[in-house]
């Protein structure tokens, strides 16, 4: 009979966006999983505030697309840009989202207009 190895114990429970998170990414992740990712990402780098008031519309070639419902959130946006990629690189990997771009219109669910 084998020795058991002993099981390694977790203080703190993950969530099932962590376990999914990193499931993805240890399977890569491209097309819309890869978007779930960013999306996902977006939504940890940005913070409560500004994850409730805006919303990933869409991730082209390394652009990831935010829709906000004021130019004024939209420009606050643009001059968080360089802490909110760095953010989402620690989660993400670096090189993923290169750059953030904004859109002015109706924030709804993620992906789709509202």
């Amino acid at each position: 009979m084998k020795p058991r190895r002993p099981r390694r114990v977790q203080e703190e429970p993950e969530t099932a966006g962590d376990l999914i998170s990193g499931l993805l990414s240890r399977l890569g992740g491209t097309g819309r999983a890869l978007e779930y990712r960013v999306f996902d990402a977006y939504a940890r780098a940005a913070g409560e505030v500004f994850a409730s008031r805006t919303t990933p519309d869409s991730f082209r070639e390394g652009t990831l697309f935010v829709r906000t419902g004021s130019s004024a959130l939209a420009h606050e946006i643009v001059l968080l840009r360089v802490e909110l990629l760095a953010r989402m690189a620690a989660i993400l990997g670096p090189g993923v989202v290169k750059e953030i771009r904004t859109r002015v219109g109706a924030v709804g669910t993620p992906g789709r207009p509202a």
